[in-house]
Order: C-alpha cells, then structure tokens, then sequence
C-alpha cells in the first residue's frame, strides 16, 4: 500500500489570486477579538491587534495579498515560543504529561486565518471535501456528532441480534510528526489552488521554535508536524490525515475519527465474526497511518463491544 504521490495532483490551474478582501479581514478580525490568547514572540496581545487595526487594515490587507501573489509566509510569523502545558492524571516527570504548546504572533496567525478560511471554502465548494466521518477541527462538528454517530452503528447491529466491535487507535505524538509531504501531496490531491499551495509550502518550510531549558534558551529548527496553538495547523493535519479515512475497509467496518482520534468499529452476526472483520480492518487502517510516517502506540489501543441483550 502506498501513501497519496504528486502524481494524484491535477493539472495547473489559473495563477490569478484575489485580494484580500476587507470583509474577509473583518471576518479574521472578529474571530481575533474573540479569543484571549497568550502573545507570541513579539509580545503584542490580539486585543491590542485588534484595535490597532483600526488604522492598519489596508496595510496589512495588502501584505497578505502581497504575501499570496508571491507564494511567501513571513519569516518572523514563523517563529514561535515554546510552553509545555501539564496533563492530568500522568507522572510530572513523564514526557507525555505535557501538551506542547506554540505561541505564535497575532499577526501571523490573522494571515494563517485568512489561508485557512479559503481552504475550507475550496475544499467545501469545489474539494473534493474532506471525509464526512472526520469530526475534529470542523465548524459545526462536535465530538457528541461522533459519538452520536457510532452509538447510532451500534444500536442499529445490536437491534438485528448482532455483535459490534471498537477498537480506539492512539497515534504516537501525531501533530508533531506528521510529513510536511504528506500535507503538500493532499493539498494536491484536494485540488487546493497553485497560490493557496506555494504560500502554505512557505508557511511550513524553516519554521523554529524557542524555549527555556536547564541549559537556559534554546532554538530548535522543525522539520515536520503542525504546530499546537496556530490556526492552520488543525486544518493541515485534517487535510494530510484524511488519505487515512478514505482508504476501502472490509464489508462490516467503519471508520470514525476526531483530529487523530481514531476509532475502528467492526461488526458481524457472532463475537468471532465482530472479531475477524475488526481484526482486518485495524491492520488495513495501522498500514495506511504507517505510510503517512506516523506511528501507532499500540500498548495504548483499546476495544470494547456490544452484544444484544437478553
């Protein structure tokens, strides 16, 4: 099985890019206002963007027009400070007890805004459209439609006196290791424009990171992932993730997912059949996760299921 090639790409389109458009910035500007969010390096909050946009709108509206005509994501947005947020209910001295978190500047992530809201306006009218059964990071999607969509699964296979089988996938520190080619292979294969695709290639090339350590400040160059804490980052791993949901499973299985929360259900007319359909399925979808570069963590999978009442 083979990860998605350039070789799924279409044919160039039109070069053309339209302006930023002041509704646009509006747009990008009221989801600003409505965050209160940590600074990046440069130390200037969102409301303090915000009401300095006032003046600065068409400068930075030409920027980004700027910015997209050239096929460029500027250097200083790419640099984001380092926090490690605690995780509750694991070890303080364990790695996995913290939640890497990127700060990054308000007005970097305006722009990421703008990208992002024409990729989801691409992928929604034009696609193809990410897969239906991926719930994470989409407006008007919620974990409760997940959860609401495999009990509904369940029900509808125990209702007929069948059996059904969940197996929960944990991908191994999965935003920071995602290829950066995989994300540019899927933004091919998702027909995103020529300008949308060079300007998110600059985004992801020579990004860094500062930190404080024992050693005092510290810098590290990224070579893959999308960053926690930026805008276009859950988009990103949607877009590079969802070759996963779109590969075939065997008849009996399905496929539900929330950002890299993967969840295989199986199902079949004893606990033996449940099993073997379960069983081929988790392979089909750990090879598809392997192509992509990403690892599972399978000491951490987990299965239930259900069978029909007396």
């Amino acid at each position: 099985m083979a990860s998605p090639s350039a070789t799924d790409s279409p044919e160039e389109e039109s070069t053309d890019v339209p302006e930023v458009t002041q509704a646009e910035t509006r747009v990008a500007v009221s989801r600003l206002r409505a965050k209160n969010t940590a600074p990046g390096p440069d130390g200037v909050p969102g409301r303090a963007l915000v009401l300095a946009l006032k003046e600065l709108e068409p400068q930075l509206r030409g920027l980004f027009t700027a910015c997209l005509e050239q096929g460029q994501f500027p250097s200083v947005w790419k640099e984001g400070r380092l926090v490690l947020l605690r995780k509750e209910g694991r070890p303080a001295d364990s790695p996995s007890a913290y939640r890497p978190i990127v700060l990054l500047d308000e007005a970097g992530k305006l722009f990421e805004r703008i990208i992002a809201d024409r990729l989801v306006s691409h992928l929604c009218r034009e696609g193809p459209d990410l897969d239906d059964n991926q719930f994470g990071f989409r407006r008007g999607r919620s974990t409760i439609d997940a959860i609401t969509r495999v009990r509904a699964l369940a029900e509808e296979t125990v209702s007929r006196g069948g059996v059904v089988l969940a197996v929960s996938l944990d991908i191994s520190n999965a935003f920071n290791t995602l290829p950066w080619s995989c994300i540019r292979e899927a933004l091919n294969y998702h027909r995103v424009p020529p300008y949308l695709r060079r300007t998110i290639g600059a985004y992801l090339e020579e990004r860094c990171v500062t930190y404080w350590g024992r050693d005092g400040a510290g810098r590290r160059v990224m070579s893959c992932g999308v960053p926690q804490g930026s805008v276009l980052g859950p988009l990103l791993w949607n877009i590079g993730y969802d070759w996963v949901l779109r590969g075939e499973l065997p008849s009996g299985a399905d496929l539900t997912c929330y950002a890299d929360d993967t969840l295989v259900t199986a199902r079949g007319s004893s606990y033996r059949e449940a099993a073997l359909v379960a069983t081929a399925a988790v392979s089909q979808v750990v090879n598809r996760i392997r192509c992509l570069g990403l690892e599972v963590a399978l000491r951490k999978e987990k299965f239930t299921f259900t069978v029909p009442t007396c």
